[in-house]
């Protein structure tokens, strides 16, 4: 697809930091409110500077509010002064328009945190974290309009700019200034813990990575990355039996959904990893099945289950997705 840059919003001199800046890293975030052009009229006449250089509409539409070569204020970070002016001036910012975090209620959903028919989502249209993320649990799916002009906007900027095809090893995760001198693409949740955008959908950063060829290479990821060896505290007869057990609860399931499950098990009882989970309760010919865990590491089922491309990871659960 080629690109286009509607031109036809474009903030005053006044509200961005104008000029020829080094760029270095891009921010993907999302606006929390209706329209894109709703977004720009919102930072129009603010006196702050807040605002980011891009906003895609839901259509997938591109503002370009004002050249990526210059900067507004787009993260509020409190570092000291010389670090949050560096880290503001390189980053060219992209907003998503969206509403954001979603509120349930009575099995519905609302936007805005206001229960009304003016706020309702339809149910296909949210996104199920599987549990609490940052206050809230449910999502505004992105649209795939939206996913295809951010993949080949990052792309365009990426030439342009000479900007590293690089991605954080836990990118819906916090890492504060210890990220202060990585280039790259990262998300406004890497950076502000109050933050949920974009939202934490595993398919934006699997899109991200693959169609914009993002590595996750580099000393500066070690941080997010490095893994804590796991000892091994069951017995091989133990072992065997589980492997036994679970090999019946995946032989119930959809055949590719049962191949991403053992996948997954696989991954986690690797050299290091050690551990393990007992499924239970699969759907037959299905795309779910329950779990109980056994022993190891509990944070790494739902970080490798999102990195293997799972629908759901909860506590309890794994689901994968029907195609």
């Amino acid at each position: 697809m080629a690109l286009s840059f509607n031109k036809d919003f474009r903030l005053p001199e006044n509200q961005y930091n104008k000029g020829n800046f080094k760029k270095s890293g891009i921010c993907v975030h999302h606006t929390v409110g209706s329209t894109a052009e709703s977004t720009f009229h919102w930072w129009n006449g603010n006196s702050d500077k807040v605002g980011t250089a891009y906003i895609i509409d839901r259509d997938g539409t591109l503002l370009e509010v004002f050249d990526p070569e210059s900067w507004a204020w787009q993260f509020g970070l409190k570092w000291n002064n010389p670090d949050r002016f560096a880290f503001e001036r390189r980053f060219i910012g992209i907003e998503l328009a969206s509403e954001g975090g979603l509120k349930e209620k009575d099995g519905k959903f609302y936007c805005f945190d206001r229960i009304s028919p003016r706020t309702e989502k339809p149910e296909d249209e949210v996104f199920d974290a599987g549990e609490n993320y940052r206050g809230h649990r449910y999502f505004d799916r992105y649209e795939p309009e939206q996913m295809e002009t951010l993949t080949e906007l990052i792309n365009h900027l990426c030439d342009r700019f000479d900007i590293p095809r690089k991605m954080l090893a836990k990118p819906t995760e916090y890492y504060g200034q210890e990220i202060k001198n990585f280039k790259g693409i990262i998300g406004h949740v890497n950076v502000r813990k109050d933050k949920t955008d974009p939202a934490p959908i595993p398919e934006l950063w699997e899109t991200l990575k693959n169609k914009c060829h993002l590595s996750v290479e580099g000393a500066e990821l070690e941080t997010g990355s490095v893994e804590r060896p796991v000892p091994a505290k069951m017995s091989t007869d133990k072992i065997d039996d589980l492997f036994n057990h679970n090999v019946e609860e995946l032989n119930k399931m959809h055949v590719p959904a049962g191949s991403m499950v053992k996948g997954l098990i696989m991954e986690l009882e690797r050299k290091n990893r050690n551990t393990y989970i007992k499924l239970r309760d699969a759907e037959p010919d299905g795309h779910i099945c329950f779990y109980d865990f056994v022993e190891g590491d509990k944070e790494l089922l739902k970080k490798v289950g999102l990195a293997l491309g799972f629908k759901q990871v909860t506590p309890t659960k794994l689901e994968v997705h029907n195609a």
